[in-house]
C-alpha cells in the first residue's frame, strides 16, 4: 500500500520595515506579492485594500498592521509593521557671530536626517551639527525629516571683522636714537607689540622704540569680539 503526502510550499510574510509618518502623509507598506497566495491585513482602517500585499497605509493615529499570508494546504506566515503617526520640530542653536577665519559649530536636533543649506562653509551639510567657516555673513537653513514629517529652521553666522593693525612705516635711527611706532588706539582694542626689547610701552597703540640693533617690531591688535589682527 502506499500514501502520498503532498507537502506544500510556505509562504513568506513581509510587512516591511516600520514608518514615521505626518498626519494626512501616506506610505506603501508590505513588499510585492508572490504568485500563488493571498495577503489579508489586520486592521483594515487606513489602508487602500487590505487584501493587497503592498497597500497604501494612511492611517490618523499610529497603528501596528499585522499581514497574514495563506497558501495552499492552509499554510499561513505573519508579520507586523509599525506606522507612527508624530510631529516633529525642528531644534537649532542660537545665531553667533565668529571672526574672521574662525569656525562655528552648528547645531540641530528633532529628528532622524538633516540637511543644511546653502552648504558653502560647511564641513558636512547632512548632519546634525556641522562646522561652519563660512567667509560672508551666511543665514543658514537646516531641513529636519523623520519619515516623512519634515520641519526647518534657521542659524544665522555673522562674520565680525577685523580691527584694524596698522604698525606705521619702516624707520631709520642711528645709534642711541628713538622714534615713534604704530598709530593712534582705537576705543575698546587691545595693543601688544612683540618682542618688547627696546619698547617704552609694549601695550600700547603708539610707543617709542629705541632698539639697540635693527629689530622688526609686529603689533598685535585685539577688538572687543576677540577678533585678532596683525602688521609689522
Amino acid at each position: 500500500a502506499f500514501v502520498t503526502i503532498t507537502v506544500n510550499p510556505q509562504p513568506t510574510a513581509k510587512a516591511g520595515e516600520d514608518k514615521t509618518l505626518c498626519i494626512g502623509a501616506s506610505a506603501e507598506i508590505g513588499e510585492a506579492a508572490q504568485a500563488g497566495f493571498t495577503y489579508n491585513w489586520q486592521p483594515t482602517n487606513g489602508l487602500d485594500d487590505a487584501t493587497k500585499a503592498n497597500p497604501t497605509a494612511s492611517p490618523t493615529s499610529t497603528t501596528q498592521y499585522i499581514l497574514t499570508v495563506s497558501g495552499s494546504g492552509g499554510c499561513t506566515a505573519s508579520d507586523t509593521v509599525l506606522v507612527t503617526i508624530g510631529t516633529i520640530k525642528a531644534i537649532v542653536s542660537n545665531d553667533t557671530s565668529i571672526c574672521e577665519g574662525a569656525s562655528a559649530r552648528l547645531f540641530a536636533s528633532g529628528g532622524a536626517k538633516y540637511e543644511w543649506s546653502p552648504s558653502v562653509g560647511l564641513d558636512n551639510p547632512f548632519i546634525a551639527t556641522p562646522t561652519a567657516s563660512p567667509t560672508s555673513t551666511t543665514k543658514y537653513k537646516v531641513l529636519v525629516s523623520s519619515g516623512t514629517c519634515i520641519d526647518s529652521n534657521f542659524v544665522t553666522v555673522t562674520i565680525l571683522p577685523p580691527p584694524n593693525a596698522n604698525a606705521g612705516e619702516d624707520k631709520s635711527i642711528c645709534i642711541g636714537e628713538s622714534t615713534q611706532i604704530g598709530t593712534p588706539a582705537e576705543a575698546g582694542n587691545s595693543y601688544s607689540w612683540s618682542p618688547s626689547t627696546g619698547l617704552s610701552s609694549p601695550t600700547a597703540s603708539q610707543t617709542i622704540a629705541s632698539p639697540a640693533t635693527t629689530t622688526t617690531y609686529t603689533l598685535t591688535v585685539t577688538n572687543p569680539a576677540g577678533c585678532v589682527k596683525s602688521d609689522e
